[in-house]
């Protein structure tokens, strides 16, 4: 198994995941405007099609932002890591399909992913990071859909009170980062050479319950491995979230 998320490929997003120590706070807000055509023809709002709706669509690279930023892209940290999922606000389309959703991602040691998907509101790709006793907080606006460019960037930002704190100062820094590889091409190679990796060392053991989808001992065949394993954990959270929407926004466990 092999997503079509692009975003986890550029060296970007790994520079972000890694911008400040010990995060504990991610919010993600990816919304756009769905026309009368969207609402009318698009699978994603289609019981049949996607019943997932916004969650499926729009929510799996909120849930998948989250999951990179909390393990440091190790996917070896990610069972287990996710400890409750709630969807507090939603709306469904008449035929119960998820089209605005406000959600919640609880993870071990007091972090959490909150995050709004919807296909009723502008277009907006924007998360925040942080964390506690961090002098900076991080900002990327771009991350699923980046802007056109040699460059593509992310911001620390800074705010301070002074004047008896009455009077707010603000610094910025913005880091740029290379985009002369955009996304698409990053996934395709890397596609490439993982799955002529797996094709060379087709005979080595497999073991699924240990999240070894592939054997191998070549750096690409692992990364093969790490990137099926974070699909795999983004679709469980999401189907933790269908289930809090069905349970009227009940909190739900995965443990």
């Amino acid at each position: 198994l092999q997503d079509g998320t692009m975003f986890v490929h550029h060296p970007r997003t790994k520079e972000f995941v890694n911008a400040i120590p010990n995060p504990n706070r991610l919010s993600f807000n990816f919304t756009f405007n769905g026309d009368d055509d969207f609402f009318k023809n698009d699978v994603r709002i289609k019981k049949d099609g996607d019943f997932m709706g916004c969650i499926g669509d729009l929510g799996w690279y909120c849930v998948r932002m989250g999951l990179l930023v909390f393990t440091r892209m190790d996917a070896k940290a990610l069972k287990g890591i996710v400890t409750d999922v709630q969807v507090f606000r939603f709306q469904l389309s008449e035929d119960g399909v998820p089209i605005d959703a406000d959600c919640m991602v609880y993870f071990t040691d007091n972090r959490v992913l909150s995050f709004h998907c919807s296909f009723l509101h502008p277009l907006n790709q924007t998360a925040h990071m942080t964390g506690s006793g961090q002098i900076y907080n991080v900002t990327i606006t771009d991350p699923i859909l980046p802007y056109e460019g040699e460059k593509i960037t992310f911001a620390f930002a800074k705010q301070d009170l002074i004047q008896f704190d009455e009077i707010c100062t603000k610094e910025k820094k913005v880091v740029e980062c290379d985009n002369s590889l955009v996304q698409e091409v990053c996934m395709w190679g890397h596609f490439a050479k993982w799955s002529k990796k797996i094709q060379e060392e087709r005979d080595s053991p497999k073991d699924p319950e240990n999240e070894v989808w592939w054997g191998g001992d070549s750096n690409e065949v692992k990364a093969a491995n790490a990137m099926a394993t974070f699909s795999l954990h983004t679709q469980i959270v999401l189907d933790g979230l269908m289930d809090s929407i069905r349970l009227k926004g009940a909190k739900i466990s995965l443990l």
